[in-house]
């Protein structure tokens, strides 16, 4: 069995590795594509409806020069959900205290078949033919003290509930991931060749490549060649022994 030297490359490429695998076994969950539609829907089309009604109104015809109001795409959205929670804070002289902290979560969602007006503030030509849209929303909810807490935020809503289900879930993926490859990364460590890795810990080939494995096993391959070479000779070896043992016996 040829040695393998445990270096910092092959750690590296053995956690790179295992990170990988870990990622097939365990999937993120994918948001629902028309999440950016429905959210737009509940949240926004009635306001960018009022306000379009307004921008067309016989006040503002007048005002507004029609070629800087346009019907734009929108393309996608930028959501920010935030809330307020209390998590224990430590100053420079190590004092613990509890404070009011704000937190949230974005996500870009995409929109189809979704329009919107827009007051453009130079020639058109210059623009896109789609916009962003932006919202947020805050779900900061309150405990039985009236002071901010994550456990009572405000999921009446659905669509909310599902996006923050969806982000907590990948973000307990994400860390359980940085924590295999971790453990993965502190057994390897202790191994001053990968014969030896492997030996306590065979499964650990899945994350190898063949090319290493290959050395590892080379002489393995070798010495059983040999071996059986070893048996084939041992049929006749006697016979082959006596010529040389009978001409030793004579002498010259």
């Amino acid at each position: 069995m040829s040695t393998v030297r445990m270096s910092d490359q092959l750690q590296r490429d053995i956690a790179r590795e295992a990170i990988n695998t870990y990622d097939k076994a365990n999937p993120e969950r994918e948001i629902p594509s028309d999440m950016g539609n429905k959210m737009y829907d509940k949240y926004l089309k009635q306001k960018h409806e009022n306000m379009q009604t307004f921008l067309l109104s016989e006040e503002n015809v007048s005002v507004i020069d029609p070629a800087y109001a346009k019907i734009k795409s929108i393309s996608s959205m930028r959501l920010r959900i935030a809330y307020s929670d209390i998590e224990e804070q430590t100053d420079y002289e190590g004092n613990a205290t509890m404070e009011i902290v704000d937190q949230h979560m974005d996500f870009n969602l995409d929109l189809s078949n979704r329009e919107v007006m827009t007051l453009l503030s130079k020639n058109p030509d210059g623009y896109n033919d789609h916009v962003t849209v932006g919202l947020k929303i805050d779900i900061t909810g309150n405990n039985e003290d009236d002071n901010p807490s994550r456990e009572y935020v405000d999921l009446s809503c659905p669509l909310v509930a599902e996006l923050v289900s969806v982000r907590e879930y990948n973000d307990k993926i994400y860390t359980g991931g940085r924590q295999y490859k971790q453990k993965v990364q502190e057994t390897i460590a202790s191994f001053t060749t990968l014969n030896q890795a492997l030996k306590a810990w065979p499964a650990l080939k899945d994350f190898v490549s063949q090319s290493k494995l290959d050395k590892v096993y080379e002489k393995v391959e070798r010495k059983a060649k040999q071996q059986q070479q070893r048996e084939a000779i041992e049929v006749q070896e006697q016979e082959l022994n006596s010529v040389i043992l009978t001409a030793s016996l004579l002498g010259d």
